[in-house]
Parts: C-alpha cells; sequence; structure tokens
C-alpha cells in the first residue's frame, strides 16, 4: 500500500503517512464499471418513480425539474451512504476473521474433519500466529502434519509447544512417540537432553542413556578397590581394562571389578534397551596396596586311596576363599571355616586370601585324585542305612517316620570321610514335620564302604571326629 499524496510505501496497519501526514482512505476505490452499473441501478429506481407521479400541467414544468433534481440528489446520497456502510461492513467482516483466532481454529476442524489437511493447516497456523500461547491451537496443529506424514513438522511444532510451555509432558510424550515410530532413540536421547529439565528427564529416563556410575572415583587408594558400576535404567554396561576404548565387543559387566596393587585404566559406557550409546567414562586408579601372604594348604597334591581333609592356615588379618571346581576363588566363594573333606574322585582345589584392605593374595592350587575301594556306592549305602534304622526301631520303616514324633527322619549324603582307620559314607540327619519344614539335627551317620556297619560320627576337639557303633 502506498500514500495517495507523497507514493510513500506503507505498512499494513497504518492510518496516517508518517512522510506527510496525509490520512489513507481505508475504503478501496470503485471499479469504473461497477459504478457505472450502480448509476444505472439507481437510474431505474429513478425512473420507475417518475412514473408513479401524476402528470403536471405545462405551466409546472420549471418546478417540476426542480423537485427531480432533489430527488436524484437524495437517491444518490442514499445510495451512496448503503454503498458505503456495506463496505464498511464487508471489510470489518473480513478484518474479523483474520484476526480471530477461534474463527481459524472453526474453520481449520471443518477441514480437518473434511479430510482436507493441508488447508487445515493454513487455518491452524493462523490460529498459532494470532494466539502463539494457545498450547491447544499447536496440538491441532501437529496432529494436521502427522495426518500428511510429516513428522519432521510435527516434531517442530511440539519443540514449539515446549517454549511457550516448558511443563507440557503432553509434548515430549508425542515427539518421542514420534520419534520411536521412526525407530530414531538417539534423537530421543539428544531431545531430551537439550529439551528437558531434571523433572521431565526423570519421566522419561528408560529413554536417556547416561555413562555408568562407578563407586569409587578415579584417584590413589591405599587399600584394594572392589569396583562396582550400576545404571538405573535397563541396559548393558561394557567395560575395557587394558586403555582401549570400548565398543559392543568389549566386556559385558556382569559382577564386581577386582582392582589390586597397581595401576588400573577403567574405560566403559552404557547402552540401554533401545540401543542408545552413553559417552565413555574413564576412570584412573593408582592401588598402592601390598598382597597377603599365601594360605599354606597341608594336603599336597597327589593320589590318595583314603578319603582326605584339606587344612589350611590362614595369614594374618585375613579370609581364606576356596573353590573344589577349578574355578577361580574370590570374594563369593566359600569361605574356609574347618577342614575341608575330599572324597573319592579327581578334585581340583583352588584358594586365595584376601585381606581387611580387600588386597588378594595369589591363588594356591591343588589336584588330588582319591580312589578308595568300595563294596558299594553311596546310594545303595542310603538305602541300607533306612533299613538298618528301621530295625533297631529308631524310625518305623523306610519313609523315616517315627514312633515317637509327629514328622518324620531324612537322610541326605554329604561327603566321605576317613575316622578311626576306616572310609565311611556319612549322611546328615534331617527332621520334617507336617508343613514340609525340614531342619538338620545334630546327628551324622557314617556307613562302612566296605562292610555297611553304621556309626554315629561326633566332632571332637581340634577338628578330630569320632565313631561309635549305632
Amino acid at each position: 500500500m502506498v500514500c495517495s499524496k507523497c507514493g510513500n510505501e506503507l505498512k499494513e496497519g497504518m492510518i496516517f503517512c508518517p512522510i506527510c501526514g496525509t490520512e489513507l482512505n481505508i475504503v478501496p476505490e470503485f471499479d469504473p464499471e461497477i459504478e457505472t452499473s450502480i448509476e444505472e441501478s439507481l437510474q431505474g429506481v429513478v425512473t420507475e418513480i417518475l412514473n408513479d407521479e401524476p402528470a403536471e400541467s405545462d405551466n409546472g414544468n420549471d418546478k417540476y425539474d426542480d423537485d427531480l433534481s432533489g430527488r436524484f440528489k437524495l437517491i444518490y446520497s442514499i445510495a451512496g451512504c448503503v454503498i458505503m456502510a456495506g463496505l464498511i461492513a464487508f471489510l470489518s467482516i473480513m478484518i474479523y476473521k483474520d484476526n480471530s483466532a477461534s474463527y481459524q481454529i472453526k474453520k481449520g476442524d471443518q477441514e480437518y474433519n473434511s479430510s482436507d489437511y493441508r488447508q487445515a493447516i493454513d487455518y491452524y497456523s493462523k490460529a498459532v500466529k494470532i494466539e502463539p500461547s494457545n498450547v491447544e491451537y499447536r496440538r491441532r496443529l501437529a496432529d494436521s502434519y502427522i495426518a500428511i506424514e510429516n513428522i519432521d513438522m510435527a516434531i517442530e511444532v511440539y519443540k514449539d509447544m515446549i517454549l511457550t510451555d516448558p511443563g507440557s509432558t503432553l509434548a515430549y510424550a508425542q515427539i518421542i512417540s514420534l520419534y520411536e515410530g521412526l525407530g530414531a532413540y538417539d534423537d530421543i536421547d539428544e531431545f531430551l537432553e537439550h529439551y528437558a529439565n531434571d523433572d521431565i528427564r526423570q519421566a522419561f529416563v528408560d529413554y536417556l542413556a547416561y555413562p555408568p556410575t562407578s563407586s569409587h572415583e578415579s584417584g590413589s587408594y591405599d587399600e584394594a578397590i572392589i569396583l562396582t558400576l550400576t545404571n538405573e535404567t535397563a541396559g548393558t554396561i561394557y567395560y575395557t581394562d587394558d586403555g582401549t576404548t570400548p565398543n559392543e565387543s568389549s566386556n559385558i559387566y556382569t559382577e564386581p571389578l577386582y582392582l589390586k596393587k597397581g595401576k588400573h585404566i577403567i574405560q566403559t559406557f552404557f547402552e540401554n534397551e533401545y540401543g542408545v550409546c552413553s559417552s565413555t567414562e574413564v576412570l584412573n586408579f593408582d592401588v598402592k596396596a601390598e598382597a597377603p601372604s599365601e594360605p599354606i594348604v597341608s594336603l599336597e597334591s597327589g593320589d590318595y586311596d583314603t578319603p582326605q581333609l584339606i587344612r589350611i592356615i590362614v595369614p594374618t588379618d585375613c579370609n581364606v576363599y576356596y573353590t573344589l571346581d577349578d574355578t577361580m576363588p574370590n570374594r563369593y566363594s566359600r569361605i574356609y571355616g574347618e577342614p575341608i573333606p575330599v572324597s573319592d574322585g579327581i578334585t581340583h582345589f583352588k584358594c586365595i586370601a584376601i585381606n581387611s584392605n580387600n588386597v588378594e593374595g595369589d591363588v594356591v592350587e591343588r589336584e588330588y585324585r582319591i580312589n578308595v575301594t568300595t563294596a558299594f556306592t553311596m546310594e545303595m549305602g542310603l538305602a541300607w542305612l533306612y533299613e538298618h534304622l528301621a530295625s533297631i526301631g529308631y524310625i518305623k520303616d523306610n519313609t523315616g517316620a517315627s514312633e515317637y514324633y509327629p514328622g518324620r527322619f531324612n537322610y541326605m549324603y554329604s561327603e566321605m570321610r576317613y575316622i578311626g582307620g576306616r572310609s565311611l559314607y556319612c549322611y546328615n540327619e534331617y527332621y520334617m514335620v507336617g508343613t514340609g519344614v525340614k531342619s538338620m539335627t545334630s546327628n551324622v551317620f557314617g556307613l562302612d564302604c566296605m562292610t555297611a556297619e553304621v556309626f554315629l560320627v561326633k566332632k571332637g576337639n581340634n577338628d578330630s571326629y569320632s565313631i561309635s557303633p549305632f
């Protein structure tokens, strides 16, 4: 639009020209053809009026002409007012429509319900421009973009909604849903990192991938470290301990890492269940603790023809942990407390001392090959034990029922021991009540592996054992 007087370019909505001060004419000029048409129509109206007038005498022609001229002027004046009023009303309606968000939304809803989503986008966009803070208008605009499968624009609309209303969990949930539909989980992680506050991140924490949390910070330590790595969401922790950068082919963290004396570089990252990976965390440790002495194992490796007991001298300020299946011992293995019986067959024994500073010593290994001559198996011995105890009235039958107690007795094989010059199958006694609860009694029965004689095994002082016929 330009000023009719000075030609200055004017901005929309101006009333006066800022250069010359001329008041602007907001009513558009008529097209000449339209104006002619209006005049012709008005002339027709005048003609009809004149035809309705009574005939005048010749003497009154001058007066008649004056009246006719006055009437034309009146008619033109009325017509001009009517046209002006119509134009003003028309312009008012157009201005209202262009500046009414509710009108734009109404039209947008009509187009959306008619599946004309692109036209609906035009209306909704105008409504958003008029009322930028209305998140409901933005939601409808986003839905229209989704309807035409323009997911990128829908996401941008929801991001604008978040800028308008940072607490809108609906917008976050919709964006995550759209990204999830595309399989763009890395974009979810990046989006939450850049747009969400702590509360929102916590609400959608499953989609995030943070580096694992370490039980120890990098630094120098006077004692060995048991390093635990954790993450609050489902996924996998990968790590390396040789200074290399970890990847999905690296070690998978399943249990705490033991860091003994020396320098250690642990690098780790987390991959969540959606395949999103965190940044890599680098931990540096300098462990200066001294290792404890080795445990002293009394029984040397070798071949034996009788069951044996392994006795260990435990270093000061230490616990000794052991295994019997050739696996490496650690602090979660069985702890040594009393002599360990080893029975018929091959036993791969390993043990390790760990002091109060969590420092591990060297692993001690032994191998025992024990071949005991027996007349029957331990399963046969168990059946014979039931029969023997029933025969002397200790139990009623081989179910373990008792004459004197409401429950029943149960016997389970524990190990083979060499006591009093005899190789014995040893069976622990349990008592079971009607509820199915089983508890071990103090009785241990030994069955001679050659003669099937039954003995009651008693533990004495200094880890010694004795037997008596039963």
